[in-house]
């Protein structure tokens, strides 16, 4: 028997007869009971359709983060927000295939966990990304269901595979067959219990293959696709201003990196994001900079160049590591970022949550981003870890180096 074996309920249809010899000759008409995330989107269908024909017995649940009721001003603040006409689409498309279908409702753990983090980084100048607080969420809700129904497994539409070391009893994870739309790095975040315990029907397959199967299967997409990241509309600033106290959103004034600097006024921490690229007139001449620092006391926002978020050194801390991976050395792996860019690095584990990482070239980071890093280039590479950017201090070059930054590695890991 190999070491590693791929979990017999990953199951694509070009796997079908493969996963048959998986299961014991005396349990041929078992059935597993299967909770599965339906969100609308063609991936969630598609799984359906595959877990279904696998005679699997499904319970169907959608969460629902916010109501019409919250948008009665028509007002689409939430790019993903599942109408009630969309929900009675996805309640036809259960019955069609005889799949029990339930709603759960999480508006206010969507307020608390996803809103709340999301304003908070926002007015103290951090890196907001109210997609993965939601994404851990749902999985959370998700997981919860599957233990009070007491189903077995709970399933998803993500792209990436999940392998189990029977020996050890470890569970971890690869990257997709499609790197485009690779979706590891945000699993790789989540408890072990959930991971231990996920089906991903679409993990040999790639996109283009599921767009080919929802074709036979004569499936429609009922929810608009929404890109991960982009969530949110153009109504941001609403959404702070409603859940800040006025006292936060001040007017204040924009500086640079020099003491009693004055680059001119803003209109309050609500209207700009870390890392958003302004263009700035100073001394007459117009310069292109970026929000690097906001200051929560003075109200101030400290303005910097492009060049200061360009790294060959970065800290990853709030780290989630692969179970298998031994530590005892440095690492060459590759860092992937939201844009799916892949670039070559050298890591070594620091602490219990910490990573050091060296590139081989500058790579532009903003702080608190979240990244993954990987064994190879390409399709079905191991998960090593993925965890939240920290900028480190870096200091001008000084006589008689070669480098425009000095790493200060003067820190507390």
């Amino acid at each position: 028997m190999e070491p590693y074996k791929k979990l017999p309920y990953n199951t694509s249809m070009d796997k079908k007869k493969e996963l048959k010899g998986l299961y014991n000759s005396d349990k041929k008409d078992r059935k597993e009971k299967i909770v599965l995330g339906l969100s609308g989107s063609m991936d969630s269908l598609v799984s359906a359709y595959l877990l279904k024909i696998q005679k699997y017995e499904l319970l169907a649940y959608t969460v629902v983060t916010s109501t019409d009721e919250e948008f009665k001003d028509g007002r689409s603040l939430f790019s993903c927000h599942l109408e009630q006409a969309r929900l009675e689409k996805l309640k036809e498309f259960c019955h069609k295939l005889g799949i029990p279908h339930q709603v759960i409702k999480a508006s206010e753990d969507f307020k608390e966990y996803v809103i709340g983090s999301w304003t908070a980084d926002r007015v103290s100048g951090k890196y907001a990304n109210p997609c993965l607080n939601c994404h851990d969420l749902r999985m959370q809700l998700l997981y919860q269901k599957m233990l009070e129904v007491g189903a077995s497994y709970m399933a998803t539409g993500h792209y990436a595979k999940v392998f189990h070391h029977e020996a050890h009893d470890t569970v971890f994870l690869h990257t997709s067959n499609d790197g485009e739309i690779d979706q590891s790095g945000i699993l790789a975040r989540l408890p072990r219990e959930i991971l231990n315990s996920l089906i991903l029907p679409l993990s040999d397959l790639g996109q283009k293959e599921v767009l080919k199967l929802a074709e036979n299967f004569g499936i429609s997409i009922l929810n608009k696709e929404v890109k991960f990241g982009d969530c949110l509309s153009s109504d941001q600033i609403d959404l702070i201003t409603e859940n800040v106290p006025p006292g936060f959103l001040k007017e204040g004034i924009f500086k640079d990196d020099d003491p009693g600097s004055d680059l001119g006024d803003h209109l309050g921490v609500q209207n700009y994001a870390y890392g958003e690229q302004l263009d700035i007139r100073e001394n007459g001449r117009l310069k292109k900079l970026r929000v690097g620092k906001f200051n929560f006391y003075s109200k101030d926002i400290t303005l910097v160049d492009e060049s200061f978020f360009n790294r060959k050194n970065i800290l990853l801390v709030d780290c989630h590591f692969s179970e298998d991976v031994s530590w005892l050395e440095p690492l060459k792996g590759y860092l992937k970022n939201a844009s799916k860019q892949e670039s070559e690095c050298w890591i070594q584990r620091k602490s219990l949550s910490s990573v050091s990482v060296e590139l081989n070239e500058e790579h532009p980071f903003l702080e608190g981003e979240v990244v993954s890093i990987v064994r190879k280039k390409g399709k079905n590479a191991k998960v090593y870890l993925s965890g939240k950017v920290q900028l480190l201090k870096v200091s001008d070059k000084e006589e008689g180096e070669e480098s425009d930054k000095k790493v200060n590695y003067a820190i507390d890991f």
